[in-house]
C-alpha cells in the first residue's frame, strides 16, 4: 500500500467490503492484524482488491478452486482400475494401456502454459468456466469411445481442460489471501489436488465393479458440468491490477458475473496474449526456479509410479479385487490429511516470523526435512514388502509415507514460489508445472517393464534414492537462497521483487 494511505484510512470498516475487520490501526503507513502481525502484501484501499473481501467469500473462493482442481487429477486416474477390462475390450497390449493415464499426465502440465496466458490477459474466471464445460464436452466423447485411440485422444484433450487451476489456482490464493494464511490455503489446494490421485482409484474401483468402465467418464462429464455451474455463480474474478484514479468503496451486483480480465474491470494483467505465452520461459534463467522445478519433478515422478503400481500389485500380488483394490487407497489419502495438518503447524510458526517483520521465504524450506525421510522410508517400504509378499497392509504404510511427503513437498514449493515472485508466481508455476509432468509422463511407460523384469524392491530402491537427490537440491537453496535470489535480482528484471496488484 503507497505510503500516502495511512492505517487509518485504509482500515475505514464504511469504505471497503472487508474482511480487515480484525485489523487495527496504529502509528504509520502499514497494517497489523488484531493480532499485531503485519498484513503482507498491503491491501489498497479499493472494494475490488481481493485482499478486501469478506472472510466468507475469500473460503468460498479457495472452496470453489480445491473443488475445481481436484478433478483434475481425480480424472487422470480414476481409470486406472479399468486397465484389464479396457484391454479386453479392445484387444489392445496391456503396456499401451498405460497411455490412458501416460497421455492426459502430459497434456495436463504442458497445457498449464496456455491457461496462466489465457487467465492474465482474459481473467481467471472465463478461464475456468469455459474449460470446465471443454472438459464435459470431451469426458462425453470419452464416454462413447469406440476405440482405443479415441479413448486416449478424448481423455488426453479433457486433461487440458481440467488442468486450468493447477497453476492459476495457487495464483489466486496468492491474490486473495494474506501471507498469514497463503500457506494454509495452498496447502489445502495441493491436498485436494494429491486427493484426486488417492480417491480417484477409490472411487474408480466401486464405479468400474458395479457400472462399468464408461461411468468413470460419464461420472466426470457431470463432475465437470457442475463445477461450471459452480464457478458462473459464485466465483469471481480474483486477479487485480491496482488503479486508486479508479478506486469503488462498493461492488455492485452485475460487477459479480461480469467476465472480466481483472477484479473491477480494470487494465489486463498483460497487454497482448503472445507476451502472456512467452513471458514464463525467461523464468527457465532463474536458479531458484530451476532448483524447485527439477525437486518437484523427481518427487511426482517416484509419486505416479508408486501409485500406478498399487493399482496393479495388489491386484496381480496378492489377488485382491477390483473393489478390494480401490479401498486399498484409502493409506495414501490418509497421507493427505496427515500432510495436511502438518502444514497448518508450518502455518503458524510462519505468522509469527511475519509478525517480527524478519519473513524469509526460505524459512519454509526445513519444514522439508520431514518430506525427505517419509518419502524415502515410504518409497522403500512399499517396494521391498511387496516383492516379499509381506502382510498386505504393510506396502500401505509405505503408500501413506510416500503421499504425506509429496503433499508437503508441493505445499511448500508452491507458496515458496509464490513468497518470492508474488504478482509473476503463477509465470513461475507454469515452468514447474510443465516440466515435472513432462517426468511424470516419461516413468510411466517404465513401469510395467521394470517391475516386470526387475521385480518391486530394486526399482524402488533407486526411487527412493531419487528422493534423497531431489532433497539435496532443496538443502542448497535453503543454505544459499537468500544469496541466489540476490544474485537473480541483480541480473534480470523480471526477477526483482514484485507487489501486489501490479501489472506487467
Amino acid at each position: 500500500m503507497p505510503e500516502s494511505y495511512s492505517k487509518t484510512e485504509a482500515m475505514s470498516a464504511s469504505q471497503v467490503e472487508t474482511s480487515l475487520e480484525d485489523c487495527v490501526a496504529a502509528p504509520g503507513s502499514q497494517m497489523y492484524d488484531r493480532r499485531g502481525r503485519l498484513l503482507i502484501p498491503q491491501p489498497m484501499d479499493d472494494a475490488n482488491d481481493p485482499l478486501n473481501w469478506s472472510t466468507t467469500r475469500k473460503v468460498t473462493i479457495i472452496i470453489t478452486v480445491a473443488a475445481w482442481i481436484f478433478l483434475g487429477t481425480f480424472n487422470m486416474i480414476i481409470i486406472g482400475s479399468a486397465f484389464f477390462q479396457i484391454t479386453a475390450e479392445f484387444h489392445n497390449d496391456f503396456t499401451l494401456t498405460t497411455y490412458l493415464v501416460g497421455g492426459p499426465l502430459l497434456s495436463y502440465g504442458v497445457s498449464s502454459l496456455f491457461w496462466v496466458a489465457a487467465g492474465n490477459r482474459f481473467g481467471v474466471r472465463l478461464c475456468f468456466f469455459l474449460s470446465s464445460v471443454v472438459a464435459g464436452c470431451f469426458s462425453i466423447w470419452s464416454a462413447k469411445a469406440t476405440t482405443f485411440g479415441q479413448l486416449v485422444a478424448a481423455r488426453t484433450l479433457a486433461s487440458i481442460a481440467f488442468a486450468s487451476p493447477e497453476t492459476l489456482g495457487p495464483q489466486v490464493a496468492a491474490d486473495v489471501f494474506f501471507l498469514k494464511d497463503r500457506a494454509k490455503c495452498i496447502a489445502f489446494i495441493s491436498a485436494m489436488q494429491a486427493s484426486g490421485f488417492a480417491i480417484g482409484p477409490l472411487a474408480g474401483g466401486f464405479i468400474v465393479r458395479d457400472l462399468g468402465w464408461r461411468w468413470t467418464e460419464w461420472v466426470m462429464t457431470i463432475l465437470a458440468f457442475s463445477i461450471a455451474v459452480v464457478i458462473f455463480c459464485i466465483f469471481p474474478e480474483t486477479q487485480y491490477t491496482s488503479d486508486l484514479n479508479h478506486a469503488v468503496k462498493r461492488r455492485s451486483l452485475t460487477q459479480e458475473f461480469k467476465f472480466t480480465r481483472v477484479s473491477g474491470g480494470g487494465r489486463a494483467k498483460v497487454h497482448r496474449f503472445t507476451v502472456a505465452f512467452l513471458y514464463p520461459f525467461r523464468y527457465l534463467r532463474h536458479p531458484v526456479v530451476v532448483l524447485v522445478t527439477v525437486y518437484f519433478s523427481l518427487y511426482l515422478l517416484v509419486t505416479s509410479y508408486i501409485l500406478t503400481t498399487q493399482s496393479i500389485s495388489y491386484a496381480t500380488v496378492y489377488k485382491f479385487s477390483d473393489g478390494a483394490t480401490a479401498l486399498t487407497f484409502f493409506a495414501p489419502l490418509l497421507g493427505v490429511l496427515a500432510a495436511m495438518t502438518y502444514c497448518s503447524f508450518q502455518d503458524m510458526y510462519l505468522a509469527r516470523a511475519a509478525k517480527s517483520s524478519t519473513y524469509q521465504p526460505e524459512q519454509r524450506l526445513p519444514f522439508l526435512i520431514i518430506s525427505c525421510v517419509a518419502g524415502i522410508a515410504g518409497t522403500i517400504l512399499f517396494g521391498t514388502c511387496t516383492e516379499r509378499q509381506c502382510h498386505w497392509f504393510v506396502p500401505l504404510i509405505g503408500t501413506f509415507g510416500n503421499m504425506f511427503g509429496f503433499v508437503c513437498a508441493n505445499s511448500l514449493t508452491f507458496a515458496y514460489l509464490i513468497d518470492v515472485y508474488l504478482a509473476r508466481g503463477d509465470a513461475t508455476l507454469v515452468v514447474v508445472n510443465g516440466f515435472k509432468n513432462v517426468a511424470a509422463f516419461g516413468i510411466s511407460y517404465a513401469i510395467i517393464p521394470w517391475n516386470g523384469n526387475a521385480g518391486y524392491a530394486v526399482p524402488f530402491g533407486v526411487l527412493a534414492a531419487i528422493i534423497g537427490v531431489a532433497h539435496m537440491l532443496m538443502a542448497v537453496l535453503w543454505w544459499k537462497g537468500k544469496a541466489i535470489r540476490a544474485w537473480t535480482a541483480g541480473k534480470y528484471d523480471d526477477a526483482k521483487e514484485t507487489h501486489h496488484g501490479e501489472a506487467f
